[in-house]
């Protein structure tokens, strides 16, 4: 089957409505604004130079058990 995705311009040329494409997700990505970054080093060794991003990693699940 073709990737109806590929290029939704063609839409007609396929006889497909957009109406027709169905939605599998839609994204909310709010406005990031560049504020503090860890130095280099740090952030090689916490996988990250953003301080925001820096979550711990639990590879058991929840550390409420």
């Amino acid at each position: 089957m073709e990737n109806l995705f590929c290029n939704l311009g063609d839409m007609d040329d396929m006889g497909v409505m957009p109406q027709d494409v169905q939605v599998v997700a839609m994204a909310y990505v709010p406005i990031q604004f560049l504020g503090e970054v860890y130095d280099t080093e740090k952030g090689l060794d916490r996988g990250t130079i953003f301080p925001e991003l820096d979550k711990p990693f639990l590879a058991g699940g929840c550390c409420c058990e």
